[in-house]
């Protein structure tokens, strides 16, 4: 699965919180408290003209005696423009554009950005981290847990129509001071884990619209799938 992997390290110390398996019968849709939260993150986020963070990245099955951590970075400006750097990957979006470049094989691949209800062509756009809560998921607070002296909010969402999904749970973790995404965990079907961690978060940092834009003079090999 390929969820948000432009977006870590599980922090050991967050304990989990409400163990307990809830039915949808008593699961709230929209639990208010969280929801407020959540709308929290994202108006701050959103009211930024950019931004950028560095992610850790963690993929655990334990089954499988899979643990594997990588590490990156990612910038933002607006809604639609990023760079993502991770697992030996860059990609950069314009707003139109998306090139996604493999320095280790000098391999570019172009392509167009895709429609806003494409859902798995916008997997990369680390905004919709942010807002993917308004549309398709039931959410509740689940409490709170304390990281190396930060209070965090825990926020569990389940996919409304679970079929056909990868994943059945996102847990994320909400520093209740700062208003900042601390932590992403992602539980998939397959029995993997992903975690996605913010460290270093900036805000407004005055990026430039050719930040967002590759130079496809330094690639070997250009694909390109625009239409």
């Amino acid at each position: 699965m390929n969820l948000l992997k432009s977006l870590a390290l599980i922090a050991l110390f967050i304990p989990a919180i409400g163990s307990a398996q809830n039915t949808d019968a008593d699961l709230n849709p929209k639990d208010p408290k969280a929801k407020a939260i959540l709308d929290e993150l994202r108006d701050k986020v959103m009211g930024f003209d950019s931004f950028k963070a560095d992610l850790e990245y963690t993929l655990v099955n334990k089954a499988a005696g899979l643990n594997e951590t990588q590490k990156g970075s990612l910038m933002m400006k607006g809604k639609k423009k990023y760079k993502v750097a991770m697992a030996g990957r860059e990609i950069y979006c314009d707003g139109e554009t998306v090139w996604t470049f493999l320095p280790e094989e000098g391999e570019l691949q172009i392509a167009d950005l895709p429609d806003e209800d494409d859902e798995e062509g916008n997997l990369m756009n680390p905004a919709n981290v942010f807002n993917m809560y308004e549309n398709g998921f039931k959410y509740r607070h689940d409490g709170t847990s304390n990281a190396a002296g930060v209070s965090l909010d825990q926020i569990s969402m389940f996919p409304m129509q679970p079929e056909g999904k990868p994943f059945h749970t996102i847990v994320v973790y909400i520093d209740n001071q700062k208003k900042e995404l601390s932590k992403m965990v992602v539980k998939a079907k397959d029995g993997n884990t992903y975690s996605y961690q913010l460290k270093n978060f900036e805000g407004n940092i005055g990026a430039k619209d050719s930040d967002f834009v590759f130079n496809e003079d330094n690639a070997d090999d250009v694909i390109d799938l625009r239409e």
